[in-house]
């Protein structure tokens, strides 16, 4: 690991002990702390080097916990406590028996408050009402007396702060008796299966970074089953990964070892679903489910539709969970959930994904990686300019959509000495944005017989309203450079789609 900088740790360090402006962790408490959030300057030029502020807002060594913990400076029971300026008017100071009070409660005489030194050490930077960020007490000194006894009371009440003074106890304990932590007891029971573990990954992973590098696609028509190294027999239908792969272990015989290995058994599937909507209007669940069988083929089977009565996250979830039980499926193997990205099914409170995984911990959400390119692909498209020139795309597919108006296209399309590709325009993708690029390819082809069209239907139909304003608007510079613009830009993301 490359080293830090010490002038760059000693600004974040004085950054972090003189204190940045943070919300207050106690809403109901700390009204008037929030208005004078930020630490007072120090008065004092001989920071002691237990003091607890040099201990905030750092990641802390198991030595330095300890000291914390055990040893952080105490002031001696004579110690004249500042009257800071913030309590002048009611003329208030830290007390001593406030520290004999509150065990937890430790003193800075460099920062001239008050730290929690166990939330200093395991609480973090979060953890206050909706996971907010903490501040009094934690990242911040406690400064303002008055309703002392009330804001340090709701403190300790904190759930934050009763989590980290099991963690400092059970710290104290391991380190006092020298016993190793739970990391390092997995550490030596595994180190071997570890290392072995990561043996076997190392070659799978740099021949997909290969991949990635010279821009060579993964998949190939069968991109799943039991890898027999020298055997080369129709090799290319497997896909360039596995190929490379394959001519990588004839080099490598740990690597051959493993390919060729036993196929482990385990019986985990993943669950596929997306809401339709029938004919009958009535809204369904889809459900798919994949796995791969014990000659590690890959499987992905339909099950059902499910009709369903909410589109709430809790009812879809039930949904998903009850349609599985009636198909005698064990919800116990479920590692693995595959939805789109609507709220309701990706949302991390509320959505199905959240809602099984509470019962079901081992069941992973991830989220299409296809759709995720169109997700950022459409949140990109807010200028006024594409907008318009995709609108406009569309109008013409449908105003074209008539047999009487397509004979005319297709009339200009055949009196033309141009040899077009394609003979008819294509509706843009509602769902799927990147295959928006074929709409607006074929359009980009037929755009010279477009323009005719129209002015054949404006010159010989006496209702010509709809095409004078369609040909203005694609005529127009401001059209011409989006649509080429949106082309060029869709045809990048199609391939990668694919």
């Amino acid at each position: 690991m490359k080293a830090v900088n010490p002038k760059i740790t000693s600004f974040f360090t004085s950054k972090g002990n003189l204190g940045v402006k943070r919300p207050c962790e106690d809403e109901d408490s700390d009204s008037e702390n929030s208005k004078n959030n930020q630490p007072q300057v120090p008065i004092c030029n001989d920071v002691i080097s237990t003091d607890i502020s040099l201990f905030v807002n750092r990641r802390l060594s198991d030595e330095e916990k300890l000291l914390v913990l055990k040893n952080v400076w105490k002031p001696q029971k004579n110690y004249d406590f500042p009257l800071l300026e913030l309590n002048k008017g009611r003329s208030l100071k830290f007390q001593y028996a406030w520290l004999d009070k509150y065990s937890w409660l430790a003193y800075s005489k460099a920062l001239n408050g008050a730290f929690c030194k166990y939330c200093v050490v395991f609480a973090g930077n979060t953890g206050g009402v909706g996971n907010q960020p903490l501040g009094n007490l934690v990242i911040s000194p406690f400064q303002q007396y008055k309703n002392a006894h009330r804001t340090l009371g709701i403190h300790q009440a904190r759930e934050y702060h009763i989590a980290s003074v099991t963690d400092s106890e059970h710290f104290i304990r391991i380190k006092e008796n020298n016993q190793p932590t739970i990391v390092e007891k997995i550490d030596s029971n595994r180190r071997a299966k570890i290392i072995e573990n990561r043996k076997r990954l190392i070659p799978i992973i740099e021949c997909v970074l290969l991949c990635g590098r010279e821009e060579i696609p993964l998949r190939g028509h069968s991109d799943y089953g039991r890898i027999i190294v020298d055997d080369d027999h129709d090799g290319s239908r497997e896909g360039n990964f596995r190929a490379i792969l394959k001519y990588r272990a004839k080099g490598d015989q740990f690597l051959k070892n493993i390919l060729e290995g036993p196929v482990n058994s385990a019986k985990c599937f993943s669950i596929l679903a997306d809401e339709t909507t029938d004919i009958s209007t009535k809204e369904q669940l889809s459900l798919t489910v994949r796995y791969i069988d014990d000659d590690a083929i890959l499987h992905e089977d339909f099950l059902q539709f499910y009709v369903i009565e909410s589109l709430t996250g809790s009812d879809l979830a039930s949904s998903i969970l009850n349609a599985l039980s009636s198909c005698g499926i064990d919800c116990d193997f479920l590692y693995g959930q595959g939805y789109d990205g609507a709220s309701n099914m990706s949302g991390k409170y509320n959505g199905v994904q959240t809602v099984i995984r509470q019962k079901y911990p081992k069941a992973l959400y991830l989220h299409c990686a296809a759709h995720s390119l169109n997700l950022a692909v459409s949140t990109s498209c807010n200028i006024k300019s594409i907008r318009n020139c995709l609108g406009v795309v569309e109008k013409l597919y449908v105003f074209f959509n008539t047999p009487k108006r397509q004979n005319v296209l297709i009339s200009e399309i055949e009196k033309s000495d141009t040899e077009f590709r394609v003979k008819t325009l294509k509706r843009l993708c509602v769902t799927r944005w990147v295959e928006k690029y074929d709409s607006l390819n074929d359009f980009y082809e037929l755009f010279p017989v477009v323009v005719k069209a129209l002015d054949t239907i404006c010159s010989e139909w006496s209702d010509t309203t709809d095409a004078s304003i369609l040909k203005k608007c694609i005529l127009d510079s401001e059209f011409l450079i989006a649509l080429s613009v949106t082309k060029l830009l869709f045809s990048f993301g199609l391939p990668l789609c694919k």
